[in-house]
């Protein structure tokens, strides 16, 4: 692994969860070759969205591991 994938690994710890939600949108967005016209505006808008729900107390955020225990992961 590089010394900067290094550094984002160990940078990426230090994050929120929301905050981690946020770039994972980004990482998944710059995947796309090919992408739809103000794709990465309506994905940036979402983001917003889904980040003042859970801020404003809207919406409670669910860690990964209660997702797959409900799931039975």
């Amino acid at each position: 692994m590089t010394a900067t994938m290094d550094k984002v690994m160990n940078d990426i710890q230090t994050l929120t969860p929301t905050e981690k939600g946020f770039l994972v949108q980004y990482v998944i967005s710059s995947l796309d070759t090919k992408q739809d016209e103000n794709s990465n505006e309506e994905w940036e808008l979402l983001a917003k969205q889904r980040y003042e729900e859970i801020e404003t107390g809207k919406t409670q955020a669910v860690s990964w591991d209660n997702i797959k225990q409900q799931i039975g992961i």
